[in-house]
């Protein structure tokens, strides 16, 4: 009996531990490769309303990793020709930064003023 329960309690523990391997909070690896990716999708957001000409930079605030996908909030911070913009984004993509929908949730307000200029309002694709 109580090696029935031992065993049980192994089968348990093991199955807990691989679904967090499946599911959760991006490892630092995770992270960072969230945040090279994160870079390219923010860019392909942006670039509908404003040509990103210079450096870029990501701040994430959330990182999660699920059945393949990347689910991210986070800044992004950008140069274009005319000074820096910012964006605040929540986007999902795959392990490529590919099949990313994006939600704006909060622009800087030059950014804000060239999305009226362009006549583009950046929000969910």
């Amino acid at each position: 009996m109580i090696k029935n329960l031992i065993i049980a309690g192994g089968i348990a523990a093991m199955a807990l531990t691989a679904g967090s391997a499946f599911a959760g909070e991006c490892s630092e690896d995770q992270e960072a490769t969230a945040g090279m990716l994160a870079a390219g999708v923010g860019k392909a957001a942006v670039s509908k309303v404003i040509a990103v000409t210079g450096k870029q930079m990501v701040n994430i605030s959330s990182c999660d990793f699920r059945a393949g996908s990347y689910i991210v909030d986070f800044k992004y911070n950008f140069l274009a020709a005319d000074g820096l913009y910012w964006v605040e984004l929540n986007a999902k993509f795959d392990g490529t930064g590919g099949n990313a929908t994006t939600k704006v949730n909060k622009a800087s307000p030059n950014m804000a003023a060239a999305e009226a200029k362009a006549g583009v309002k950046l929000a969910s694709n």
